[in-house]
């Protein structure tokens, strides 16, 4: 009975212990967390994510670490990202501890009241990747899948050769915001009977943006938006987003040279870009303004 008294503080502190370490292990839930969408879960969903990763990111010894796995691994998680009101946008990540790769997606839905344009994108689509050394744990907040090695690689093998393309519609579209943003920068005129040939990127599903390679004026071209850049509104209303990088004069071998700007592409960037558009692209005449309706030829 002695030894009990004296025991009974003692193993109640220890039984505390282990329930406060339990709580600490266990994925904490905080106001607002949500579950992960799971669209971002499914298999289609992530083959296209490898996909795009492949063309444009993926470089040969993270290709070797990974089909060298068993199984490809992705942690996918919901960001509580605050918002404007009305805005009903959803921020996610789906990070890839295999490589060391982290991408930020989100499935726009909000108003712009200014532009009565209602901005909504019809799945996640990628806005921001980056290389960044991870941890061997998954986040708490994270939902781990496994996809087996051999069916991602199938799919890749398959689907190697699909190239998806603007249609009609778009690339007339698409002549006009090429010949603005060449015009804005001083790089292009309207000289008639002037053939302009340009080289247009195949489009990604899970990504909204398109890469324009300008052959002669040795310009490479990229728009992007949070609305599907099909949508009429995105190029009536100026909300695209566009870039012109001059490959005599904007291109580095590494950030570290221009640290902070966007102005520059890596030499690596643009030979991811110009391979798309180059091998696997659309060539097509930007026409002088007097042919608006120039289609791309075939």
């Amino acid at each position: 009975m002695t030894h009990a008294k004296y025991l009974t503080p003692a193993l109640s502190l220890v039984l505390l212990s282990l329930v406060t370490a339990c709580q600490c292990l266990s994925p904490a839930k905080t106001p607002g967390t949500s579950a992960v969408p799971q669209e971002l879960v499914q298999k289609p969903y992530l083959y296209e994510i490898v996909r795009y990763l492949y063309r444009w990111q993926l470089d040969e010894a993270e290709v070797e670490r990974l089909v060298s796995a068993k199984q490809m691994i992705f942690w996918v998680r919901r960001l509580e990202t605050p918002l404007d009101p009305g805005d009903q946008s959803v921020m996610a990540e789906i990070l890839l501890p295999q490589v060391d790769l982290i991408l930020k997606v989100k499935r726009a839905d909000y108003r712009i009241e200014e532009l009565n344009t209602e901005v909504k994108s019809k799945t996640f689509m990628i806005t921001q990747i980056a290389h960044e050394e991870m941890s061997c744990s998954r986040p708490r907040d994270a939902e781990r899948i496994e996809i087996d090695m051999q069916e991602m690689r199938d799919y890749l093998f398959r689907t190697r050769a699909q190239h998806d393309y603007p249609d009609p519609a778009l690339i007339v579209r698409l002549q006009q915001a090429l010949r603005q943003e060449a015009a804005r920068k001083g790089s292009i005129t309207n000289d008639l009977g002037k053939e302009k040939i340009v080289h247009i990127a195949p489009l990604s599903p899970v990504a909204n943006e398109i890469w324009a390679f300008w052959e002669a004026g040795r310009k490479l071209f990229l728009f992007s938006s949070d609305i599907d850049l099909a949508n009429p509104a995105v190029w009536q209303h100026e909300t695209l987003m566009a870039r012109q990088y001059d490959l005599d004069q904007q291109v580095v071998v590494s950030h570290e040279e221009a640290p902070g700007s966007n102005r520059f592409l890596t030499r690596n960037e643009v030979s991811r870009a110009l391979f798309n558009c180059l091998l696997f692209g659309q060539r097509l005449s930007v026409k002088p303004l007097e042919n608006e309706q120039s289609l791309p030829n075939k």
